[in-house]
């Protein structure tokens, strides 16, 4: 069996939530992101082993992490995306790109990918993210030592 058709209004949707998704991690504006995770979000990150919810996702992996790196983005020419048949959920991954700075504040390639599953409750309708899975590229250093500013 092979994954089924995606039409190209569902994989441009997908696409554009990553990219949303991306710039604001890469203005660490937390806020505007809370709106795109559902409020029992399941999620597993390199700081934590598993959370199950947007409170302590935010708490406990992006506010670890975001403020550290710099030039956050999707690399959407490696999306892949699976489609439920009424369409309304959805998985998502992606390679995305990052700059980590050591503690010298020399900077090196900060690579990795993310698989996100979202939902919808209506075809056209915003995605949400009920569950995401963020992690380096293997043999990337984990610890990165920036420290810009929330977008507030």
């Amino acid at each position: 069996m092979k994954r089924l058709p995606v039409a190209d209004e569902d994989r441009r949707s997908v696409g554009e939530w990553f990219q949303v998704w991306g710039d604001r991690v890469a203005a660490v504006n937390f806020k505007a992101v809370r709106d795109m995770f559902t409020e029992d979000a399941i999620a597993f990150g390199s700081k934590v082993e598993m959370v199950t919810s947007r409170e302590a996702l935010e708490r406990d992996q992006w506010r670890a992490i975001w403020p550290s790196i710099e030039d956050y983005l999707y690399d959407l020419s490696t999306l892949e995306v699976v489609m439920s048949p009424d369409r309304l959920m959805a998985m998502g991954a992606s390679i995305f790109r990052s700059t980590g700075i050591h503690k010298d504040g020399s900077k090196f390639e900060r690579n990795g990918r993310a698989t996100v599953i979202l939902q919808r409750p209506s075809i056209g309708a915003p995605w949400v993210c009920n569950h995401s899975h963020v992690s380096l590229k293997p043999g990337t250093p984990g610890m990165s030592h920036g420290h810009r500013p929330e977008h507030v």
